[in-house]
């Protein structure tokens, strides 16, 4: 029954029956470390994050390089570049030049009289260009092979081309470092579930969508559907939060401590409700009460006096990835691809993960513009392995879709919906990585 989309009603409270869950067990494996262990030195410049991906990303581009263009072409830093009109290849960091770009001069308007910019949510406009930069230039690209505005600041790339009079530099073609080579994924003899939900909103004063997280709960427990929906439900092996647990995004409210301690114990309540029958996977977003600065690191288990006391529950970062029965999942709160839509002209949540796929990097936009903490050797949003299941949280519907990269790699996208808004949960089958919603209204 999980198999297929399904709509959960109140009509199914006559149906339910008091059962004993004989939960499915399903080795498990936190890959997190690099988001835990993630200096917090904030005496430290924001340069050394771009360094360091490009120092990791040309180590990447190299061998894809000579792949893609054999040996025929040398690979140059811009500090090299000599010959006008020689074809050559130079591996970089996308930097877009944005008019609309929020600038430090409208919080000082007040302070300097200057006229304030207009409120914005979306910063395109048709004069953005394109440079690349490495550790000491930058130079103008052509609009040619890359469009602006499918692209943005912090790409890491390699190009075919040459420097012309001009002093721009004249794109042939493009190589993206796509997806790592992906291990063989495990085959299972039968359904095994993974629960994705997001956006629960529980510090909200509104209680419209507390009675499907209820109705929810019931069904994670075994207690709401037919004998045929009890037997699928002992095959779910977990339970990802994908932030917005206490406020999700659309909660233009910024949470207060009165508001985080009135739902506290809601918060906890739950939390234990679904660790007694499932383990669950539990990952901070932006308007919940953990550092704003990605990546965020797990809720303090203060928080979670009663939730603590099961080993089923798991408080994560976000980023999060973890390893459930050999299969890899990767994914964050909403927060990247958020950031993505406002400074490009992609608007589709599938396609931007798809992207991010593609670049091989799940926020290019940090630091730029989403608060990151000031990394100095590593940059940890690289994606080092190739995911099984990729989910974005807080999303305003759920989609789902394949990605096939050009090694083989099959990945699942999830697009997981903020349950707040839709009361929609979504449900992975590692057995054959399909992917379908369940609606609880």
């Amino acid at each position: 029954m999980l198999f297929k989309s399904e709509t959960i009603t109140n009509s199914n409270q006559a149906q339910f029956q008091a059962v004993d869950l004989d939960r499915e067990i399903i080795n498990y494996r936190d890959c997190s470390k690099r988001f835990y262990q993630v200096s917090r030195n904030f005496s430290k410049q924001y340069a050394h994050i771009y360094s360091a991906r490009l120092n990791t990303f040309r180590n990447i581009l190299i061998p894809i390089i000579k792949k893609k263009w054999s040996n025929k072409y040398k690979i140059l830093k811009l500090c090299e570049l000599r010959e006008k009109s020689t074809l050559c290849v130079i591996i970089g960091t996308l930097f877009k030049h944005q008019q609309l770009k929020p600038s430090i001069l409208k919080e000082l308007s007040d302070q300097l009289e200057i006229i304030p910019q207009p409120t914005r949510t979306h910063f395109v406009h048709e004069s953005d260009s394109l440079v690349l930069e490495d550790e000491l230039q930058r130079i103008k690209l052509s609009n040619n092979c890359i469009d602006v505005h499918e692209v943005v600041t912090g790409v890491v790339v390699a190009i075919l081309g040459s420097e012309d009079e001009d002093g721009v530099f004249t794109i042939k073609d493009v190589c993206w470092p796509e997806c790592n080579i992906q291990k063989p994924l495990p085959e299972l003899s039968s359904d095994r579930y993974v629960v994705l939900m997001s956006g629960l909103n529980m510090a909200s004063k509104s209680a419209d969508h507390l009675f499907s997280l209820n109705l929810c709960l019931e069904w994670l427990s075994g207690f709401c559907g037919t004998s045929e929906y009890q037997k699928d439900i002992s095959k779910i092996v977990r339970v990802i939060i994908a932030g917005g647990v206490f406020a999700n995004h659309s909660n233009e409210i910024t949470l207060n401590e009165s508001d985080v301690i009135a739902s506290a114990e809601v918060v906890d309540s739950f939390s234990a409700a679904v660790s007694a029958v499932a383990p669950l996977d539990l990952m901070p977003g932006c308007k919940d009460p953990s550092g704003i600065m990605l990546p965020q690191k797990p809720f303090h288990y203060c928080l979670f006096p009663k939730a603590v006391e099961y080993k089923s529950f798991n408080r994560v970062s976000n980023p999060y990835e973890c390893e459930i029965g050999g299969f890899l999942f990767l994914g964050t709160s909403g927060e990247p691809v958020r950031d993505i839509m406002k400074y490009s002209k992609l608007d589709n949540h599938l396609e931007i993960m798809k992207k991010t796929l593609k670049w091989r990097h799940i926020a290019p936009t940090c630091p730029d513009t989403v608060p990151c903490t000031p990394c100095t050797e590593t940059d940890p949003f690289t994606m080092y392995n190739c995911p099984a299941v990729y989910f974005s949280g807080n999303c305003k519907e759920f989609a789902t879709d394949l990605y096939k990269g050009e090694e083989g790699q099959i990945v699942r996208i999830v697009c997981v919906p903020d349950f707040c808004d839709t009361k929609t949960i979504a449900i992975v089958n590692l057995s054959n990585l399909e992917c379908h919603c369940m609606i609880f209204s």
